[in-house]
């Protein structure tokens, strides 16, 4: 093949595509962009975020299901009323799920991968570090959510986890120290793990989630203060 054979570059993946448009209306919810009652088409979403029909679609029917929009005939997406406490209602059923799977992971998950957990940790920790796109923490959770041996429970987890990171990521959690503040309260949840304690498992989650939620919200407001300046 001749090396002035143009480049064809692959087509994004539908699933990145979808994470496109989640990530873009949360955002624009967070920032004030839309508000409750606010209006959005199917073919505003596909030249606003340059992606097919389909990833569109698939976004819309996701924040549908996590009460964040009404999908209605002829009017396309209705936004419904989000802020500091609707994210907190997410985190409340979040927290709901996570606690239980938690409970049944425990003394379920194995040796080796605990040990890495444990390690992953406790450099946080002592190095007052983070964790580079909760790279860590997700794999905790997800983790857990596995050792559970609940299918529908891991895989509601896992659709509350995609919209939570994508909130990470649009108010910079990290800012507020998120991830050294965390490390401690994901050892606790390892060690219970580790002894089979399915109570203590179940309330250091508990515990993790109530602050981790308090967190979301302040830097979700903060957000919004600072784009209304």
């Amino acid at each position: 093949m001749s090396s002035l054979t143009p480049h064809t570059p692959s087509p994004q993946p539908r699933s990145a595509g979808k994470h496109i448009v989640v990530r873009g209306l949360l955002a624009g919810l967070l920032k004030g962009e839309w508000v409750g009652g606010a209006r959005l088409t199917e073919a505003e979403a596909v030249e606003k975020f340059g992606v097919s029909r389909t990833p569109v679609r698939e976004a819309l029917l996701e924040l549908q299901g996590l009460g964040l929009i009404e999908l209605r005939r002829n009017c396309g997406a209705v936004f419904l009323p989000f802020g500091s406490d609707q994210l907190r209602e997410i985190y409340d059923v979040r927290s709901l799920l996570e606690v239980e799977a938690a409970r049944l992971a425990a003394g379920r998950v194995d040796a080796a991968t605990l040990r890495s957990l444990f390690d992953s940790f406790t450099a946080i920790r002592e190095s007052g570090g983070i964790d580079p796109d909760w790279k860590h923490d997700r794999t905790l959770h997800r983790t857990i959510a596995a050792a559970s041996g609940n299918h529908r429970l891991s895989s509601e987890i896992s659709r509350y986890g995609e919209v939570i990171q994508s909130v990470r990521e649009i108010v910079g959690e990290q800012s507020y120290g998120i991830h050294e503040k965390t490390a401690d309260e994901h050892l606790a949840i390892l060690e219970a793990i580790r002894q089979g304690d399915a109570d203590a498992a179940a309330a250091a989650m508990k515990a993790h989630l109530a602050q981790a939620s308090g967190s979301a919200a302040k830097a979700a407001g903060l957000m919004r203060l600072l784009e209304r300046e």
